[in-house]
């Protein structure tokens, strides 16, 4: 799917989402989630690439994530939830660890997205009240300590939170 079909139905599915029409915007929401991580990767590298393309991209992922796990933990599928959450979470830890000068250039809101989606994990793996998804998050916690020691070796900015 182009960059301008997967904007398209990012879009629909919010529409949709708005509007109630949860089954619908799951589908949509799952093609961008498919698709968008590729078009993220690509505009990362395209030294024609601005910021704020990039930022778009970025911000429509980090979205798109927190509204498919909520429709999904509504449905039921828990599992998917956090995997919706969980992979836009690592995808931003990842690229805020690559050494371009674009990433450098909005590392501040890889940072912001990032921080955010932990937060929704470690408020989603609580609400399950279940020690298994307690282990899950504690297994986020410490891939955060990673990535929070990493960007230290790096020199990069941190303006993510640390967990104690």
């Amino acid at each position: 799917m182009n960059l301008k079909q997967c904007w398209a139905h990012y879009t629909k599915a919010e529409e949709l989402l708005k509007a109630g029409h949860w089954p619908q915007a799951h589908y949509l929401f799952e093609d961008v989630l498919h698709n968008l991580p590729n078009h993220i990767e690509t505009t990362a590298k395209d030294p024609q690439a601005k910021p704020c393309q990039l930022v778009c991209l970025i911000s429509g992922l980090h979205d798109a994530a927190i509204h498919q796990a909520e429709i999904l933990n509504n449905m039921g599928q828990q599992k998917r939830a956090f995997d919706a959450l969980n992979q836009a979470y690592g995808l931003l830890q990842f690229m805020s660890i690559e050494q371009n000068e674009l990433i450098s250039t909005v590392s501040s809101v890889l940072d912001k997205h990032s921080t955010n989606l932990l937060l929704h994990l470690s408020a989603f793996c609580l609400a399950q009240r279940d020690a298994n998804w307690q282990l899950e998050y504690q297994d986020i916690e410490k891939a955060h300590q990673y990535f929070t020691q990493l960007k230290r070796s790096y020199g990069l900015s941190l303006e993510t939170p640390t967990l104690n």
